[in-house]
């Protein structure tokens, strides 16, 4: 693995970077949205929590760049190009801003697309894109390492999509409460 092509959106990337990268990604994602929430929650005083968010944020735009260079990697694998991702990107977006379960089906259908470029094969012979993708893992520890990040990746990625879900409850459940006892006075 040459640790350059990390923050590159060429050559390819086979199924076993995507899954073994992908998954530092949602890992990093996971601890940013965690942290978030619980600052968010009022525990941490305000100063506190602003420094801590300013701390996280370039370890978000590293894991949004490195993640969106992937997907373009793991893209051209399939002979796509990356436009294909944005398009998913829009179109995710615009159901989970103006659909009531969007969130929800945003999140489930992202853990789908995750186990979908994680498991499938790239195409074998060169493309457009370049030559065959190159191992990620030696032959030996190969194809056990690659299915231990995939499961790990898909377990990560759905945590997520249950950990979003629980906190849009509770916020909603604040602000209903919130609204409760603005009402008294």
């Amino acid at each position: 693995m040459n640790w350059k092509n990390l923050f590159r959106f060429t050559p390819r990337a086979g199924r076993e970077e995507f899954a073994a990268v992908g998954l530092v990604c949602n890992l990093l994602t996971f601890g940013n949205l965690a942290v978030s929430f619980w600052l968010m929650g009022g525990s941490v005083p305000m100063q506190h929590a602003l420094l801590a968010q300013a701390l996280m944020l370039p370890v978000s735009l590293l894991a949004f760049w490195v993640g969106l260079a992937l997907y373009s990697r793991r893209l051209h694998d399939f002979n796509l190009s990356l436009w294909w991702y944005i398009l998913y990107v829009v179109i995710t977006t615009g159901i989970s801003l103006f659909s009531k379960v969007g969130a929800l089906f945003v999140s489930v259908l992202g853990v789908c697309v995750w186990a979908f470029f994680a498991l499938k094969k790239g195409s074998a012979e060169e493309n457009r894109f370049g030559e065959k993708a190159e191992p990620f893992f030696s032959h030996s520890f190969g194809f056990s390492a690659f299915c231990l990040t995939a499961a790990l990746g898909i377990l990560v990625a759905a945590a997520m999509a249950g950990f979003s879900k629980y906190a849009m409850e509770r916020s909603a459940v604040s602000q209903r409460q919130q609204a409760a006892y603005s009402a008294r006075f």
